[in-house]
């Protein structure tokens, strides 16, 4: 007697199984939200700071909630100064935006004033302080760079 063979019959699943959607769902979500953080981080204007001389010394990329600082020029305050950044509104009084990081590279945090101080095209210069910054919230020292921070 012949045993008979059972004949296995494979089965494939549709092209878009439940698992491949749920894949393809959590694929535009992340692209999504991704192209959210990229557009809400993007600069929205810049200043490039010169000295008294004209020389450039710095770039200044504003975005949404902090500045960006970029040094061209190599110059750092004498140890018992530090470099104050300010916003100079047309007809208005200065507000700092915060001290420049030490080496000249990094990162400025802003408050919402400061961010609504910057929100238009604005005038910015750096003074020199005493160590620390500015204790009137005023510039009292000489100004070492300036520049207009325009938007893009």
């Amino acid at each position: 007697m012949t045993a008979i063979q059972p004949q296995v019959i494979e089965h494939k699943p549709p092209f878009w199984s439940r698992s491949r959607l749920f894949i393809g769902a959590c694929v535009v979500v992340v692209a999504g939200i991704g192209g959210a953080l990229y557009t809400q981080d993007s600069v929205k204007s810049a200043a490039t700071l010169v000295t008294t001389t004209q020389q450039p010394a710095a770039q200044i990329m504003a975005h949404k909630d902090y500045l960006e600082v970029q040094p061209i020029a190599a110059t750092a305050p004498a140890p018992d100064q530090s470099l104050e950044l300010w916003a100079i509104p047309e007809g208005g009084t200065p507000v700092s935006l915060g001290l420049l990081p030490e080496d000249g590279k990094g990162i400025i945090g802003l408050n919402p004033r400061q961010q609504e101080s910057i929100s238009k095209p604005v005038e910015l210069m750096v003074s020199s302080e005493s160590k620390g910054g500015s204790v009137s919230k005023q510039p009292t020292g000489p100004t070492v760079y300036q520049g207009a921070l325009a938007t893009r």
